[in-house]
């Protein structure tokens, strides 16, 4: 079986890291888990004297699951508006998406 896992990078200026954080815990991590998204972790990095990168990985079991979140998120108005939200704010953002086999375990 493969789950797909996904790497959310998020550059912000120090000055606006708390405040997205604190909107994308609120505004963006509740829906997204509604959506299927397993939060496996996420942390930051200072990437600049001024700049900082908020690292998000998501999981969902299979390709099947992937889809159906795409198709969850394009039709919720609310995910467009987050990210065009962080679009103003951010330094870049990024995406990767991939496969990672995961073994089947048997009792």
């Amino acid at each position: 079986m493969s789950d797909v896992r996904i790497l959310d990078t998020v550059v912000l200026r120090g000055a606006d890291a708390d405040a997205w954080t604190a909107a994308w815990r609120q505004d963006y991590l509740p829906g997204a888990v509604r959506r299927g998204l397993t939060l496996v972790e996420s942390w930051r990095e200072h990437v600049d004297t001024d700049a900082i990168a908020v690292h998000t990985l998501w999981k969902l079991p299979g390709a099947k699951a992937f889809f159906g979140m795409r198709a969850a998120a394009g039709a919720d108005p609310a995910v467009a508006a987050f990210w065009a939200d962080t679009d103003a704010l951010a330094v870049r953002r990024t995406r990767h998406v991939g496969l990672v086999d995961t073994p089947e375990v048997t009792a």
